[in-house]
């Protein structure tokens, strides 16, 4: 469990919850864990899960072994989403894509892909997993033709559910070379901080050739 958050990046305390026992009608008792009404969000397993009262716990076994995905799900429990809140996508294709993911501007993912239908799975399965607010994906259209064939792709999956945007991307490749840092610990590529850029930048609504 721990090793996961490490992952994820985001910051952890290692609690022993204190124990409350009760004794129903039956004369059975009944033991459940409190915790500190501060915490925003409890990790556990489903083994252990009956023992909390409250609604904010997540199970490790759903968070699965993808860190993306798991720092996707955890986020809305410490960040609570409104209604002006939104989900972005911004990726830069190429040879190697680069694909940045943001809850508002919380980066939820960073990476590098090395095909177009890895890119496509992707993005579908962080927008699959994104909470219920509006949801954007940015593509790059220094190469035209890849752009629109990912747009294609995407918009043919979810129609008016997201919107789709070509972005301009002059200027992303001019990016130096030497690595930087993400905000989750990792050394960064030019195509993810391309992937970046390009996530905050205004672009033009698809519109399907079909």
């Amino acid at each position: 469990m721990t090793t996961l958050l490490k992952r994820v990046g985001l910051p952890y305390v290692d609690i022993v919850a204190r124990r409350h026992s009760s004794i129903d009608q039956g004369g059975r008792t009944n033991s459940q864990v409190y915790v500190d009404p501060n915490v925003k969000v409890i990790i556990t397993t489903r083994k252990e899960r009956l023992q909390f009262f409250e609604s904010n716990v997540l199970c490790l076994e759903d968070l699965g072994d993808d860190v993306g995905i798991a720092r996707e799900k955890i986020l809305p429990y410490i960040y609570p989403a409104k209604p002006t809140d939104w989900f972005i996508v911004g990726i830069d294709p190429g040879k190697r894509t680069g694909v940045a993911a943001f809850m508002n501007h919380r980066e939820v993912e960073s990476s590098v892909i090395h095909s177009i239908d890895g890119t496509i799975a992707r993005v579908c399965a962080l927008i699959d997993n994104a909470p219920a607010v509006r949801k954007i994906i940015k593509i790059g259209s220094g190469n035209l033709l890849l752009a629109r064939r990912i747009a294609e792709a995407l918009e043919s999956r979810y129609r008016d559910k997201v919107r789709i945007q070509l972005v301009n991307e002059s200027g992303t490749s001019s990016l130096t070379r030497k690595g930087g840092r993400l905000s989750i610990g990792k050394v960064e590529t030019r195509d993810q901080r391309a992937a970046k850029m390009i996530a905050f930048r205004e672009g033009q609504d698809y519109v399907s050739s079909g």
